[in-house]
């Protein structure tokens, strides 16, 4: 089940930081690794030097350009931010949280933990493409972890939670078949743009935050292809309907 958990490191700057989290990767018998437009030369003297005996994971992990391809196949993802505000702050779980809910989904499908660059993180446009967002819980006067620490972190709670259900495995297959990140993200894009064109979004100061708060609601429910596909449906509805009347109260030539 460990191999259904991907680690995700967008545009990493620091060699040392992408062998250090390989190193605690196979320290916790984590397997899989993606990197997004990696900043770095992930096959350095550094990158080599801080896998240790983790380089075989280093030369195995996938690259690839955007978080789309990075999070394909994907039934959960999390995304690990230090940042606050009050809606990030609302959605947040812990670690230990993170991991458990993340094995309750593993058995179905791939589940992600993403970490944005060292020098700021993932930025909040990014933060909308995820099911949930883990906060470690640091000291409030310096919040933000080393990436290479954040990811032990993660790491650690992954392995811990792993060996509590591993005797309860194999798990039933649930009913449904779950929504994968593909799909999802084409419900949130046709959901945001109804609900922009019926005017949901009017009037806010900034719309990333009430569609950050949405999009998390979605992401504490483990959604089906089936629920998916009628939510898709209910927004092409909302559009289709907002172009009727706008051709009908068009005056006739």
């Amino acid at each position: 089940m460990l191999d259904r958990i991907r680690i995700v490191l967008v545009r990493p700057i620091r060699s040392g930081n992408v062998g250090a989290v390989c190193r605690a990767m196979a320290n916790m018998g984590l397997s899989d690794l993606v990197l997004v437009s990696p900043a770095c030369d992930i096959a350095d003297e550094q990158a080599q030097g801080f896998a240790a005996r983790a380089k075989p994971l280093l030369a195995r992990a996938r690259v690839v350009d955007s978080l789309g391809p990075a999070l394909a196949g994907c039934v959960t993802t999390f995304a690990a931010s230090a940042k606050g505000g009050f809606y990030r702050r609302q959605a947040a779980v812990a670690p230990a949280e993170a991991a458990d809910l993340a094995f309750a989904t593993a058995a179905v499908g791939s589940v992600a933990f993403v970490f944005g660059p060292e020098d700021r993180g993932l930025v909040m446009r990014e933060l909308l493409d995820f099911d949930r967002v883990v906060e470690i819980p640091a000291d409030p006067d310096y919040p933000a972890l080393n990436l290479a620490a954040a990811a032990t972190v993660i790491c650690y709670e992954l392995r811990r939670a792993w060996l509590q259900v591993e005797g309860r495995l194999p798990w039933p297959a649930p009913a449904e078949e779950l929504a994968t990140d593909e799909r999802k993200r084409v419900l949130y894009a046709k959901l945001f743009d109804a609900l922009e064109r019926i005017g949901f979004f009017d009037n806010q100061q900034n719309p990333d935050h009430l569609k950050f708060a949405l999009r998390h609601v979605f992401g504490r429910v483990s959604m089906t292809v089936n629920e998916v596909d009628i939510l898709i449906g209910m927004s092409q509805q909302m559009r289709w309907y907002v172009e009727r009347r706008g051709r009908a109260d068009k005056p006739s030539a």
